[in-house]
């Protein structure tokens, strides 16, 4: 808890006090991180610093705010890991240095909004070997769906963790460049799985 203060006490002066965006309810002010341009993330990402552990944290709050007040949504994020956010927003941040988080990272949500949990679903625990992903059971029928539809898994869907799972990842694993097949859903085949 004290490391909180102390980061906290040495953060003040790297977060300007509010800054107004507009949305289509109207004004509201963003607070703390969310007010840093991105080159000052690409700093913080780069010392590894505490500051950027906060950062770490208020991207989740902002996430869990989401989740609170948007209708239909349990979860604005189907699989993406705040490290992921992380290596997105380092993406954008190196191409616009100038840009705030804020922005960027309301931009992220918004892209994979249609992806987002819509109702409350189990979350299931995913080991295969030393991995292990903590994933809602939702995601992992979506995945199976996924697959299906680029002809690595036959249909129905299960939910279920097995090993036809495990070799319809590791099948299209091996198509990507550089991935091993693992058999495993990372964040990286995800995205490539969802996104790419």
């Amino acid at each position: 808890m004290k490391w909180i203060f102390v980061c906290l006490a040495a953060c003040a002066g790297m977060f300007p006090l509010a800054l107004a965006a507009e949305t289509e309810a109207g004004k509201y002010a963003v607070r703390g991180a969310g007010l840093i341009d991105c080159q000052t993330f690409l700093d913080e990402q780069q010392k590894q610093s505490k500051a950027y552990l906060m950062i770490g944290g208020w991207i989740d709050g902002y996430i869990t705010g989401v989740n609170q007040y948007a209708n239909d949504t349990y979860d604005a994020t189907s699989f993406e890991s705040t490290e992921l956010f992380a290596e997105l927003i380092e993406n954008h941040c190196r191409k616009n240095p100038e840009d705030r988080l804020f922005p960027v990272v309301n931009s992220i949500i918004q892209q994979r909004w249609g992806s987002r949990i819509t109702e409350q679903t189990p979350r299931i625990g995913i080991t295969l070997g030393e991995m292990h992903v903590g994933m809602y059971r939702e995601t992992l029928n979506r995945i199976q769906a996924r697959l299906a539809e680029k002809g690595f898994y036959e249909l129905p869907a299960t939910g279920e963790f097995d090993a036809k799972t495990i070799t319809a990842i590791a099948s299209f694993q091996k198509t990507l460049d550089g991935y091993k097949p693992t058999g495993f859903p990372d964040q990286a085949t995800l995205w490539a799985l969802f996104v790419e």
